[in-house]
């Protein structure tokens, strides 16, 4: 008797998400650095509160991650992701006509948190495996390549819309085509399929509590310290160790390059080498990458950074999802990769800060060396233990 066909790949579905990918995380999580010089030059508000309320946007969109993560697990992602959409239509819309800086942080965290609950890749890579269940890693694969254009979209589009107009307009269009494209797709997206792994079901969060969850949120924690340092701090240090703006810009810039070159084999070296190998490997070129950070006043070493510590971090994403969906029971997947989502957000926001204290002001070599030791922590952090659940 012959095996029964495997069902086809969900292209459709799955590139549904990676349009939902590009969008959360490009209407402000991208375009905020476009728009903040414009910002401040137009209103005189205070550089510190708007930068802060942006960290403080992040953090409100983790805590909420385990609830998005939760209504995925209940079959209800479609009602919120189109209510991610108003909320974030209203919230920017409200940020672009107000001359109060309080009601400007108080619309744009509604909106961005929204976003960062709702549209981020601990929603869109748990849906993307329960669409393609029998190839998880593949699913993940193609919507990360997906989501690489985010950046490579939103920052030279909102940069052309604050040019024909200024920053407020700016702002409506981008909530705008939010709240359209999100509730558009609450409504072609369809119903996920229930679990096909055979197991009995989870109890409450208790899951978190075994040692590969564990491990793998320590893993997380650590490598977030790293990526908020780079993400705060990279041109700073680059400028510090002697680089020009430009140089030190266009080095930051095509790092989003390497990150997209960095997902292309993620598929070919899960099957493998596995996932948590996998993920020791992003580690270790992330730790490597930001070694050469540190030494970047030579454009070469710079370049080194900029190749070696791209290319891991644009892997970290797609292999961590695969990951989690191999020690994560899958009708609890939501809840995990939230609950992940929110431990990387809160140390995302910590580690520029630990890095500021650190140095006494200065991160020219306390933010390399911090990030460094964080990075190394994650790699040794991952277990490389059977899965609790075998993903075929």
């Amino acid at each position: 008797m012959s095996k029964a066909a495997s069902p086809p790949f969900p292209w459709m579905p799955v590139s549904l998400l990676g349009l939902l990918t590009i969008v959360g995380y490009g209407t402000w999580f991208y375009a905020f650095g476009v728009l903040l010089d414009p910002i401040l030059d137009d209103t005189g508000w205070s550089e510190a509160w708007i930068v802060a309320s942006f960290s403080a946007t992040g953090l409100l969109g983790a805590a909420a991650a385990p609830v998005a993560g939760k209504l995925i697990d209940l079959q209800r992602f479609r009602p919120a992701l189109a209510a991610t959409g108003v909320v974030g239509a209203v919230g920017f819309g409200l940020a672009s006509t107000t001359d109060s800086l309080a009601v400007f942080v108080g619309g744009t965290s509604a909106g961005g948190a929204a976003l960062g609950a709702f549209a981020f890749y601990h929603v869109t890579q748990t849906l993307a495996v329960r669409y393609a269940p029998r190839a998880p890693a593949r699913s993940v694969g193609v919507l990360t390549l997906w989501g690489a254009f985010a950046s490579t979209i939103y920052i030279p589009f909102t940069a052309g819309l604050v040019e024909t107009g200024d920053w407020r307009l700016t702002m409506r269009v981008l909530g705008a085509i939010a709240g359209v494209a999100l509730v558009g797709l609450a409504v072609a997206l369809p119903t996920t399929p229930t679990s096909e792994t055979e197991q009995a079901p989870s109890r409450g969060l208790a899951f978190l509590n075994e040692p590969l969850a564990r491990r793998h949120a320590i893993a997380s924690f650590a490598i977030g310290i790293t990526i908020g340092i780079v993400l705060v701090y990279q041109v700073t240090i680059m400028t510090s160790a002697g680089l020009s703006l430009a140089t030190a810009a266009w080095l930051a810039g095509a790092r989003g390059t390497a990150q997209f070159i960095g997902r292309l084999p993620v598929i070919w070296i899960v099957e493998r080498v596995g996932s948590a190998r996998a993920l020791r490997l992003s580690y270790a070129a992330i730790a490597a990458g930001v070694g050469f950070l540190g030494f970047s006043g030579n454009p070469l070493i710079g370049f080194g950074y900029v190749v070696i510590g791209g290319i891991g971090i644009g892997a970290m994403s797609p292999i961590q999802g695969i990951h989690a969906s191999e020690i994560f029971p899958s009708d609890r997947l939501g809840q995990g990769m939230g609950s992940m989502s929110l431990v990387m957000g809160i140390s995302v926001a910590i580690g520029p800060v630990m890095a500021a204290l650190i140095g006494g002001g200065s991160v020219r070599w306390v933010g390399p060396a911090v990030a460094f030791v964080a990075a190394v922590i994650a790699v040794a952090a991952v277990d490389k233990r059977r899965p609790l659940v075998e993903v075929t």
